[in-house]
């Protein structure tokens, strides 16, 4: 530095065959209002310590210095607390599923009303060693429910499950209640779509999926499911249709559903 300013140099590892990865990432709107939420949730504690640390000055008596000192030491729990948050985001972003739970676990130690960080490692008990862990995942979506009854994804991610698990009336109920929650969320309609597909309800289904179109028509996943539907009513021009801009879209799945459905037109 020049004595006002300085400046800092930084050595990067850079590995070139994630670049795209996690350039999609990026763009996913999902991942930066998370990242958002987890900033601002660390700011608020910085600025609650600060404040908290200009009162223990102020302090007047050894009683109130104490009842200062313990705010104190709660908003430091809390701050450690979204920095396992923090690093169970990351983990499970780069698909370290084992310790993104380790890290989960951590937070709610900490911090056991923190709805998110009960969510999150739900959705992970699915992926971890122990893989397709249900009934653990829904435990933990059940928490999550209870501390914040309007976390929309909570009841999306437990109708998943009971969707994987075969209960798709429990599975549509939860899909109804955060649509209910958030009209807007637009997982929640394609998961509730994916259910009638299951249950050949192709024509709720269609309309469940270009709801979620509408709401996103960026997740090429969506497109998948809208073309199965309408192959599901024998609509191969449809289907083959949407199959083909998922596949445009740089979808895997896509891509080798199209080639099936192009070869039993």
């Amino acid at each position: 530095g020049d004595g006002i300013l300085f400046w800092v140099k930084i050595k990067a590892k850079v590995n070139p065959d994630k670049i795209e990865e996690m350039a999609k990432r990026v763009k996913e709107k999902s991942v930066i209002e998370d990242y958002k939420k987890i900033q601002e949730a660390y700011n608020k504690s910085q600025r609650e310590i600060e404040e908290l640390k200009k009162q223990l000055a102020g302090a007047k008596g050894e009683k109130e210095k104490k009842q200062v000192e313990a705010k104190i030491t709660d908003e430091e729990r809390l701050l450690q607390a979204n920095e396992w948050f923090d690093k169970g985001y990351e983990y499970g972003l780069n698909k370290d599923y084992d310790k993104a739970i380790e890290a989960y676990t951590k937070a709610i130690t900490l911090n056991p009303n923190d709805a998110a960080a009960y969510n999150n490692r739900g959705t992970l008990s699915l992926y971890g060693k122990e893989k397709g862990q249900h009934d653990r995942a829904i435990e933990d979506y059940n928490k999550a429910i209870a501390l914040d009854p309007n976390l929309a994804e909570a009841y999306t991610n437990r109708g998943i499950v009971y969707a994987n698990k075969g209960q798709y009336d429990r599975a549509i109920e939860d899909y109804n209640k955060a649509i209910a929650i958030d009209p807007n969320y637009d997982e929640a309609y394609s998961a509730r779509a994916v259910v009638y597909s299951e249950m050949r309800q192709y024509d709720m289904a269609i309309k469940n999926f270009n709801k979620a179109i509408t709401l996103n028509p960026n997740h090429a996943n969506i497109y998948v499911g809208l073309g199965f539907a309408y192959l599901g009513k024998r609509n191969n021009k449809k289907g083959i249709s949407n199959l083909q801009k998922a596949c445009d879209m740089g979808d895997e799945v896509g891509c080798k559903s199209l080639q099936r459905a192009l070869e039993k037109r």
